[in-house]
């Protein structure tokens, strides 16, 4: 496909940039802008955080002569507690919601607007690029946080797999999620930081039909079933959950491609 340009004196044919090319080449811009030393070291030291606690509270935890179940579950609370509630959802806000935002203020999402490409690619590699930054940041502290804390008990490589499975999927779930929260709000940080404190802290604790909701309450299935620990209330099961967490990642980025279409980029 091709677009025609009319500059009064000729008409100029531009090729149409396919779909993994102009996701390539957003992508390539995009990461540049978000991936800067004083966001990566802020929020690598939020995740060492987690890591010494989580390492304080597995040597109280042997110090009181726990069983390996209660470790287990002790480690998974803490991963779902610090790490679901915490660094998953605020380390994924502060990438995605600067993945077009930054690009917006800046000026740099003018020169892609001017690109014929579709907008699919770009709400794509807006969410790409907020994960490539957030996954390892998010599901590194959180994995290595909850297994330090069940005190490495028996049956700790199956609580670390689920850790690593619920971070992973709600840290894509978050980033797309996200970068739609940063197309419609001009602050979306605090825009996001509300949602975070006000409804992901709280909805799993409020009952089975505000749970549903929140997807900190699909990804704590995630963990739980993986690792086979209990949680207390847990109304959703693993692949439910795996299976919303994806519609959600894909609903997502669809109203961000539509909101794309309709923004006005100056």
């Amino acid at each position: 496909m091709s677009e025609a340009i009319d500059t009064g004196q000729m008409t100029v044919q531009r090729r149409r940039v396919g779909s993994v090319r102009a996701t390539v080449l957003c992508y390539r811009v995009l990461i540049r802008q978000i991936v800067t030393a004083g966001r990566l070291s802020a929020l690598a030291a939020l995740g060492a955080i987690m890591i010494v606690v989580g390492w304080v509270a597995g040597i109280a935890a042997a110090d009181r002569d726990l069983s390996a179940a209660e470790m287990l579950r002790d480690g998974a609370g803490y991963a779902d507690a610090f790490g679901l509630i915490v660094i998953v959802p605020i380390v994924s806000l502060v990438f995605a919601a600067a993945s077009l935002g930054d690009a917006r203020d800046d000026g740099t999402l003018v020169y892609l607007w001017l690109r014929p490409m579709g907008r699919a690619p770009v709400a794509a590699a807006a969410a790409a690029v907020a994960m490539t930054a957030a996954l390892p940041l998010c599901v590194a502290p959180t994995v290595l946080g909850g297994w330090l804390a069940s005190g490495g008990a028996a049956g700790s490589g199956d609580l670390a797999v689920g850790i690593l499975a619920a971070a992973a999927l709600g840290t894509v779930a978050y980033s797309c999620l996200f970068v739609l929260v940063g197309l419609l709000f001009r602050k979306a940080v605090l825009w996001g930081i509300a949602y975070v404190l006000l409804w992901e802290g709280l909805a799993v604790g409020l009952g089975e039909f505000v749970a549903r909701l929140s997807l900190r309450g699909y990804a704590r299935s995630v963990l739980a079933q993986i690792a086979d620990v209990d949680l207390g209330f847990d109304p959703n099961r693993g692949v439910t959950a795996i299976v919303v967490l994806a519609c959600v990642s894909v609903a997502s980025l669809g109203l961000a491609a539509l909101r794309l279409r309709h923004i006005n980029v100056d």
